[in-house]
């Protein structure tokens, strides 16, 4: 589920992180607006790779060892 979850949402996801960069980029030029466009285009660079990296690892290791709640008329193990 992570990896077709993540298949799915890769390119919205990467591209609204590139809309937020280029539209940013305008403002690195601004002496006054500088630090807001750096302060942009980072948080969105960062939350992109929190978002498509760090939180499916920590999903991953959280859930591992739990076991998936069987739907009716499945068998399994108790």
């Amino acid at each position: 589920a992570l990896i077709s979850a993540g298949t799915v949402r890769f390119r919205p996801i990467v591209l609204t992180a590139a809309a937020v960069v280029v539209g940013s980029f305008v403002m690195l030029f601004d002496p006054i607006f500088q630090g807001l466009a750096i302060a942009m285009m980072f948080g969105a660079v960062a939350a992109t790779a929190l978002t498509l990296i760090a939180v499916p690892l920590l999903y991953y290791e959280f859930f591992k060892n739990k076991p998936c709640p069987l739907d009716e008329g499945e068998e399994g193990e108790m």
